[in-house]
């Protein structure tokens, strides 16, 4: 799978001017959506005219990118300065700041905008996964799949539910808002990393390994011959 790619970009401008219209159009789009928001209200927002955002950004969908590129670093950023902290403490820090809050709100609009860029939004978070189970995070070793791909994917789902079922886990929960929804859950998450969830398995029953799946390029060969999986002649007496 790869990444839609940016769309291209003239050269970066003055750091002060693109930072304001860049983060100006992450609080656009956080609070109205990728198709709703326009470059007249972005440029109104952060106090230029639209030719500018135009200049600077080449076009929407450049800007765009420039948003999603500074939102991942940021989160990534937030998750590895404190993952030495307690999960309360993270969730905490994630929704106190208001520019981090605004940043898991564009996060959510990305993953539920249909388009090319949502999905690379996406491919991007499971890409950087595999590179985390690659090189570690903050100290931690992390356990390597067979299958990196489908382990990636699986984490990134487990890590981006909260924000996107959150009025339903809301209602389960009893809780206020994705907050206080996150500061509860966060333990547990914690926990299901590091230890897992089966505690045990019936004597007879042998858990799949990772990349055991029909279909998958890393299944294991079935008993018998190596190639075909076709039970010797011994195999199929016994």
């Amino acid at each position: 799978m790869s990444s839609t790619r940016h769309p291209a970009r003239p050269a970066a401008p003055a750091p002060p001017t693109a930072e304001r219209i860049r983060d100006a159009a992450i609080a656009e789009f956080a609070a109205h959506g990728f198709t709703k928001s326009t470059v007249r209200a972005i440029s109104t927002a952060a106090g230029v005219s639209p030719g500018l955002v135009i200049h600077h950004f080449g076009s929407k969908n450049g800007l765009r990118a420039a948003c999603d590129d500074h939102v991942f670093e940021e989160l990534t950023r937030v998750k590895s300065e404190h993952a030495n902290a307690s999960p309360l403490f993270v969730a905490s820090r994630m929704f106190s700041d208001e520019r981090t809050r605004t940043h898991v709100d564009y996060l959510l609009k990305s993953l539920l905008d249909p388009s090319a860029q949502g999905q690379r939004f996406f491919d991007h978070y499971v890409e950087t996964i595999e590179r985390v189970a690659d090189e570690g995070f903050a100290g931690y070793t992390l356990r390597r799949a067979e299958d990196r791909r489908a382990q990636s994917t699986a984490i990134a789902m487990l890590a981006l539910a909260l924000p996107l079922l959150e009025p339903r886990i809301r209602h389960v929960l009893g809780t206020d808002d994705l907050e206080s929804s996150m500061t509860r859950l966060a333990p547990t998450l914690m926990d299901l990393y590091r230890h897992g969830f089966i505690e045990s398995v019936p004597h007879a029953q042998h858990a799949p390994e990772p990349g055991s799946n029909p279909g998958s390029p890393h299944d294991p060969p079935a008993p018998g011959d190596a190639q075909t999986g076709i039970p010797t002649s011994n195999e199929g007496r016994s």
